[in-house]
This record gives structure tokens, sequence and C-alpha cells, in this order.
């Protein structure tokens, strides 16, 4: 018995990345647009440094923390990411129509707030797509869910079925036939070989020949018995 991984998310890594560098980015932009000449030196930069409003250091600080979170894929780092990202925008949108003439360059501060938007903009786009295989949907908020990569009989609806996985939230099946359930469709499932108990599903995910699964109302009966059926396959 082994546990089902997701595939590495490559993608998620680079938008990590981006996030680490986005505040250092954003202050030296800021530093180079200011006219001032030897911005970049430490004399010149550090009272720069204390003139930042504390509000801009917590989007800047949020930013930081939620690069690091993404490197752990996971869909509450990802929500977090895409909130940060709406914040960024919702900034950078505000900035746009409410130039500051007395802190910078307005025409540079317009220029930088339109390519800004654009990126993110960008980055929110590719980070909306990121799903499973790359982050597990069956997973707790605060805690990933181990999915166990076993095979074992089951009934959908009364359709002979195969578990490719199978976790206590939810399973992924195959048919021998092509799947004809529908995202979002309620279903009934049984695992002949793991319990008696007949489950209610919703179907997250339709395959050609299968469908992903998540449990609703999963009752304490099943969660027993799926735990003696999986300390019996170790």
């Amino acid at each position: 018995m082994s546990q089902t991984a997701l595939k590495k998310p490559t993608g998620v890594y680079i938008i990590a990345v981006l996030f680490l560098l986005a505040p250092i980015g954003n202050i030296l932009i800021s530093f180079a647009g200011s006219g001032i000449q030897n911005w970049y030196n430490f004399s010149v930069m550090y009272p720069f440094l204390q003139s930042i409003p504390a509000m801009d250091w917590v989007w800047l600080g949020l930013l930081f923390v939620t690069g690091i979170l993404l490197f752990r894929p996971h869909k509450l780092s990802w929500s977090m990411a895409i909130f940060t990202l709406l914040l960024v925008l919702s900034i950078n949108a505000y900035r746009l129509f409410n130039i500051d003439s007395n802190s910078i360059d307005p025409i540079f501060l317009k220029v930088f707030s339109i390519l800004a938007i654009i990126c993110t903009l960008s980055v929110l786009v590719i980070a909306s797509y990121f799903r499973f295989p790359y982050l597990d949907r069956r997973a707790n908020w605060l805690s990933n869910v181990r999915r166990f990569d076993i095979r074992t009989t089951a009934s959908v609806n009364g359709i002979k079925a195969v578990t490719e996985s199978i976790s206590f939230t939810g399973s992924r099946l195959s048919f021998d036939v092509p799947s004809e359930f529908k995202k979002e469709e309620i279903v009934k499932i049984k695992f002949l070989e793991v319990s008696k108990v007949e489950l209610e599903a919703e179907v997250i995910e339709r395959l050609e020949f299968g469908v992903r699964v998540e449990f609703r109302n999963i009752s304490s009966e099943f969660k027993q018995d799926l735990d003696r059926w999986l300390k019996t396959r170790s």
C-alpha cells in the first residue's frame, strides 16, 4: 500500500519564486523611479525604507509569506495566493487612478502600475488553473489527506468500477466503459470489499473512463470499516 503522489508542480514553484522576489522588486523599482541620484547607496536608501507606509509593508510581507507557503502546494496556500494577487491587483488599480504626485514621478508611477496590473492578472489567470494533479482537492484546509493507490471493486449507481485511489474523503474510480457521469452529479457508491455502507458522493472530475469523487456526509461506520480494511492491506 502506498500513497499516490501528485505531479511535481513546477509552475507553482516558479510562481512561488516570483512571490518571493516581488516585494524586493517593488521597492527597488519605486526607489529607481524617484528621480533621486545614488538611491542605491545605503545612506540614501535607508531613509527611503523608513518612509514606506506600514500598510505597504503589510501587503509586501504577505507576498513574501505566500511565496514561502507555495513551496508546499496545498489548497490553503493556493487560496492565500489568489487572495494576495487580488489584493495586489486592487492596490495597483487604486494607485493607477489616484496618482500621488508628491512621492514619485506621476508618469513613472502610472506606467509602473499598468505593468504591475498586467503581470498580476497574468499570474492570477495561471494560478486559477492550478488543480489536481498539482493540488489535492480532497485535502483538509490545514493538512493533506493520505490517498492510497489501492485497487478494489466498487459500484457507482449500479455500474461496476475499480478504484485507482481511495482516501477518507474521496476516491478515483475507473470503468470498463466510457463514463457518462457529469461534474457535480451526486452518485451512490458502494465499496464491495470495504464496507456494506452505501455512500453519497459528488463527481468533482469526469474522466474518459472514470471519475473522481468526493464523499458527502461520510458516516463513522464507513470510516471505521475503511480504517480496518486499509490496515489489512498494509
